[in-house]
């Protein structure tokens, strides 16, 4: 049974329309992807409130999750200048 509901998280986690998450690189997907089923399991499958758990966590996501939610001045500078 419990190999079903993560089959099930895992495949909700990969249909997710996550702005930072989704739309990112695969390096930032997995980045969050435990994270998401550590703090928002709750949350899922909806991807509005998987996002909103995320960002709510802020410092009890991993160093990596955090940064893509919270990228460095200078990485959202650039990402500005990408647009």
């Amino acid at each position: 049974m419990f190999s079903i509901k993560m089959l099930g998280v895992a495949a909700a986690l990969c249909c997710l329309s996550l702005p930072a998450v989704a739309q990112g690189t695969e390096a930032e997907r997995q980045a969050c992807t435990p994270d998401a089923m550590r703090l928002c399991g709750d949350a899922i499958p909806d991807a509005g409130r998987v996002e909103s758990c995320l960002r709510q966590a802020g410092p009890k996501l991993s160093p990596a999750c955090y940064a893509v939610f919270n990228p460095p001045e200078q990485d959202r500078r650039a990402h500005r200048r990408e647009r």
